[in-house]
């Protein structure tokens, strides 16, 4: 991995470090937190249908079609294990009680990313850096969500270092995806850039929407979805 890649990769964590001391310090409202969450989508979904899945369909039509249905059915198998982990009682940890479940998914989310952008970087180009500032803003609002749904009972130390230290995992996951793919065809590189796709928007679907619809959503909220995807398509071909 080079160091550009290098320095790339920790720009999400540093965005997960930022979130917990963020928390700590003060959770923003419902309503800020519902904009907040549609930006993200809009930028994650742009991420994939700008930059992921184009590069998948001028390599091949059918990998394409497998990478995607092969990532539907791992996030949604992911899905049927993390709802079973939240529906098991909390466990107790230094006075308070942490959400295993959404722990567990987001530990999972964060490992995937980073094979997804370790890909990135193996696909070259500026592919790479659209998924680090895609990962960035993303670790940013699931770091809020995650040491928002600590709650009081756990302590600030746990709401300040969990969500950078479940973020590390991208690292592992990005230099695993570096090492996995290095050398591979371009046709095997496509399919996994189609399966990340499928994990980029299931997140933004199934997670960042369905939370910020849950938390105050107003129409200027949710207009930050096309914000986010339009500041996206800007960065984009500014790179070009």
């Amino acid at each position: 991995m080079q160091v550009v890649d290098l320095v790339l990769t920790g720009v999400p964590v540093a965005a997960a470090g930022g979130a917990g001391v963020t928390a700590t310090v003060r959770q923003p409202g419902a309503r800020l937190t519902s904009a907040l969450q549609h930006f993200a989508a809009g930028v994650v979904i742009a991420a994939a249908a700008l930059e992921l899945l184009p590069e998948v369909v001028r390599e091949s039509g059918l990998v394409a079609v497998v990478g995607f249905g092969l990532g539907i059915a791992v996030m949604f198998g992911m899905r049927a294990v993390t709802d079973r982990l939240e529906s098991r009682p909390t466990t107790r940890a230094s006075g308070g009680s942490l959400p295993m479940g959404m722990i567990g998914a987001t530990a999972i989310d964060f490992l995937i990313d980073g094979l997804v952008l370790g890909a990135g970087f193996t696909a070259g180009g500026h592919t790479g850096v659209l998924l680090a500032i895609a990962l960035a803003i993303e670790y940013l609002f699931v770091g809020l969500s995650l040491a928002g749904s600590l709650g009081t009972e756990a302590s600030r130390t746990v709401r300040l270092v969990l969500p950078l230290l479940l973020s590390l995992l991208s690292v592992a996951g990005a230099f695993l995806g570096v090492w996995l793919l290095a050398g591979v065809s371009p046709v095997v590189l496509a399919g996994v850039l189609a399966f990340g796709a499928v994990a980029f928007m299931y997140l933004a679907t199934e997670e960042l929407l369905v939370e910020a619809h849950e938390s105050g959503e107003t129409a200027l909220g949710s207009a930050t979805f096309y914000v986010g995807f339009l500041a996206v398509l800007m960065i984009e071909q500014a790179l070009r």
